[in-house]
């Protein structure tokens, strides 16, 4: 019987991305009247998987031979259109806060890093892109991303609000309350008679 030589092995034609469905590759230089397809030819997640393909019985190779061969095609990464970022803001209120976060998808990123605090101040959360994913500039490791909390708008109450000093005593309190532990300062404009007071 006369046998036919097959020139070129197939290979992926154009690129395939996650789409969360199975997809299946399209090919340069596959005859199915002449090759037989075989192995791992649909496939839903991103990444790398061989098929083979193996000539049919007037068939052959190139190289004389009728084995298959393996040829490798990919599913690439999707893209997160953007890293997440704090949305609102937070003030300082005594208690653990954490921020809300804009483009922040669970089924597509991982939330790590500092992700709640108590004190006003600067904190560091960050944001991995799971195994179907990656950032638009084809990374896929962590970003970090700052977020913050507020100092609360500082406030005192006083238990009166002027004093009056007579000569035998000279003395006189007045009590300042306030939250947090800031220092408070008081001053007199009579710097001959009272002098400035500090208290931590």
């Amino acid at each position: 019987a006369l046998t036919h030589t097959i020139s070129t092995i197939p290979t992926q034609n154009g690129s395939l991305t996650y789409t969360g469905s199975p997809q299946s590759p399209s090919w340069n230089g596959y005859d199915p009247a002449t090759l037989t397809l075989g192995g791992t030819t649909e496939a839903t997640d991103a990444g790398t998987y061989t098929a083979t393909f193996t000539p049919k019985d007037d068939y052959q190779w190139a190289d004389g031979t009728k084995d298959p061969k393996s040829v490798q095609w990919s599913i690439g990464r999707a893209n997160i259109a953007s890293v997440p970022t704090q949305t609102g803001s937070l003030t300082y209120n005594g208690s653990t806060q954490s921020p809300t976060w804009s483009g922040y998808d669970t089924s597509k990123m991982t939330l790590g890093g500092t992700t709640n605090g108590t004190n006003a101040g600067s904190y560091a959360a960050t944001f991995t892109p799971k195994a179907n994913y990656q950032w638009t500039d084809g990374g896929t490791g962590a970003k970090n991303v700052n977020w913050s909390i507020g100092k609360a708008a500082g406030s005192l109450t006083l238990n009166r609000s002027s004093l009056t000093l007579n000569n035998a005593t000279r003395t006189g309190t007045i009590t300042v309350t306030r939250p947090g532990n800031g220092v408070v300062t008081a001053s007199s404009n009579k710097t001959s008679i009272c002098l400035l007071y500090t208290s931590d």
